[in-house]
């Protein structure tokens, strides 16, 4: 009797090649997954910078910005925990002009954040651990200098603002250089 060999395949090598093919399915399948996440988490990373720092430097401009005024509606007023000022905002066609803007901090339970209140929107600027709250450096006659509590003033504008957090303290000028 002569015997000749299958030419096909038995069940258990398809079941094994398509358990194989599921096993490699899966993995590239999770793969890709963790791609997806990759680069969602770097887009994020990346506008959480891009926000801290654009929020920085608009917090850097308002204050060199700032102007003094003989007009009382227009004071430059604040306290520990905000003021107000009036400062040149960006407008539609690139232009400035005089606008009201706020300063405040928002106190969390791990961590301060200054807010700063623009006509129509309202920026984070800078995130610090611990309280905060304000300074305002005021030069008196007799070359002698004074961090003050409160500010309130329109003819006048402090040399600068000091965030105080804890025993540091991170000075932001105001108004134009000065010498």
């Amino acid at each position: 009797m002569s015997r000749h060999s299958p030419t096909g395949f038995t069940l258990i090598e398809v079941l094994a090649a398509i358990s194989i093919l599921g096993l490699a399915l899966s993995g590239a399948v999770a793969l890709l997954d963790q791609l997806n996440d990759g680069s969602a988490r770097i887009v994020r990373e990346g506008l959480r910078a891009a926000r801290e720092s654009n929020g920085a430097r608009l917090l850097s401009r308002v204050l060199i910005d700032a102007r003094s005024s003989t007009d009382s509606t227009k004071r430059f007023a604040g306290d520990e925990n905000g003021l107000e000022l009036w400062t040149m905002c960006d407008v539609s066609g690139a232009w400035a002009e005089e606008c009201r803007v706020t300063l405040s901090i928002d106190q969390r339970p791990d961590s301060s954040v200054v807010l700063i209140g623009l006509p129509g929107a309202t920026v984070s600027s800078r995130r610090q651990a611990g309280r905060a709250s304000l300074r305002y450096y005021r030069r008196s006659a007799l070359n002698d200098t004074l961090w003050v509590r409160q500010w309130s003033s329109n003819v006048s504008l402090p040399a600068a603002i000091g965030l105080v957090v804890g025993a540091d303290t991170i000075m932001l000028p105001v108004g134009p250089a000065r010498d």
